[in-house]
C-alpha cells in the first residue's frame, strides 16, 4: 500500500499540499511574524517588505500573520465539522443498515434526507439565524450537513459488507451484532469513512470561509479567510493582494484535501490493488 501512495500522483500532491498547510497552521500557535491584530494605520496598504513578508492590510495588520491564524480556524472549523459529522452519521448509518426494512430504517433515512434536501450553506445561515453568529456555531451548523452525508455513505457500506459469506458464518455461529460490528463492519467500512473525511474537510473549510464573507463565522478581531476576501473587496484596485492571497489560501486547501482524498480513494480499494 505504501509503494502504491508513492507512485499515486494525486496522493502525493495533495499530502504535501495538506502537510504545508498544517505545518503553518501549527506554527501559528507558537509563532508569527507579528500580531495578527495589531493595527497600525501609519502603516496600511503597504507591499511586501523584510518588515512585512506580505504586506499590510486596510489596518495596517500584518496580512502574512493573519494568514497563518486563518489557516489554523479554517482547518479546526474542518476537523470538529468532520468530527461532528463522522460521529453521529457512522452512528446513524450503521443503525440504519442492521435495521433495513423496519420503521427505524425508515425514519433515520427521511429524516436525513430532510437535511440534505437544503444546500450546505443556506443550511447552515438557518441554523446560525436561530443559535447566532460566531465560529462555533458555524463549526455546529456545518457538522450537522455532515451528518447526512457521513450516514448515507456508512449506510451503503455497511449493508454490503453485511451481505457478504463471513458476515453470514458469523452470523449462523451466533456471534453477538456488537461482536460482528466491532470486528468486522466498522474495519471494512473504515477506508471509506476516511476517504469520505478527507472530502468533507475541504467543503468544511469552504463553507467556513463562505459564512465567514457573510459575516455569520468568525467573528473580529479572530483572523478568518473568508473574512479577508470579505474586507478586500473595498480595496481591490488599490491592492489585489489582499483579495488574491485569502483566495489562493482558500482554492490550495479545498484542492489539497481533495487530492488527498481521491488519492486515498484509489489506494484503499481493493479492487485496484497491484492493477
Amino acid at each position: 500500500m505504501i509503494a502504491r501512495a508513492l507512485r499515486h500522483p494525486s496522493f502525493l500532491i495533495g499530502a504535501v499540499l495538506s502537510l504545508l498547510i498544517c505545518t503553518v497552521a501549527l506554527a501559528s500557535l507558537f509563532w508569527t511574524p507579528e500580531d495578527p491584530t495589531k493595527m497600525r494605520i501609519l502603516m496600511r496598504l503597504k507591499g511586501p517588505s523584510a518588515e512585512f513578508w506580505l504586506g499590510t492590510d486596510q489596518f495596517g495588520r500584518d496580512v502574512a500573520s493573519i494568514l497563518m491564524v486563518g489557516a489554523r480556524n479554517a482547518l479546526l472549523t474542518g476537523l470538529v465539522a468532520v468530527a461532528i459529522g463522522l460521529g453521529f452519521g457512522l452512528m446513524l448509518g450503521v443503525m440504519a443498515a442492521q435495521m433495513k426494512g423496519r420503521w427505524i430504517d425508515d425514519a433515520i433515512m427521511r429524516a436525513l434526507d430532510f437535511v440534505f434536501a437544503f444546500p450546505a450553506v443556506l443550511s447552515a445561515i438557518l441554523i446560525l439565524t436561530f443559535l447566532g453568529p460566531g465560529l462555533v456555531n458555524a463549526v455546529i451548523a456545518i457538522g450537522i450537513f455532515n451528518i447526512p452525508v457521513f450516514a448515507r455513505v456508512a449506510r451503503g457500506a455497511t449493508l454490503q459488507v453485511l451481505a457478504r459469506d463471513f458476515i453470514r458464518a458469523a452470523q449462523l455461529a451466533r456471534v453477538p451484532k456488537l461482536v460482528i460490528l466491532r470486528r468486522h463492519v466498522l474495519p471494512n467500512i473504515a477506508g471509506l469513512m476516511i476517504v469520505q473525511a478527507s472530502t468533507q474537510f475541504a467543503l468544511a473549510i469552504l463553507a467556513e470561509a463562505g459564512l465567514s464573507y457573510l459575516g455569520l463565522g468568525t467573528q473580529p478581531p479572530n483572523p478568518s479567510w473568508g473574512r479577508m476576501l470579505n474586507d478586500a473587496q473595498t480595496f481591490l484596485a488599490m491592492s489585489p493582494r489582499l483579495a488574491l492571497l485569502p483566495g489562493l489560501a482558500i482554492a490550495l486547501s479545498v484542492l489539497a484535501f481533495n487530492l488527498l482524498g481521491d488519492g486515498l480513494r484509489d489506494i484503499l480499494d481493493p479492487r485496484l490493488e497491484e492493477r
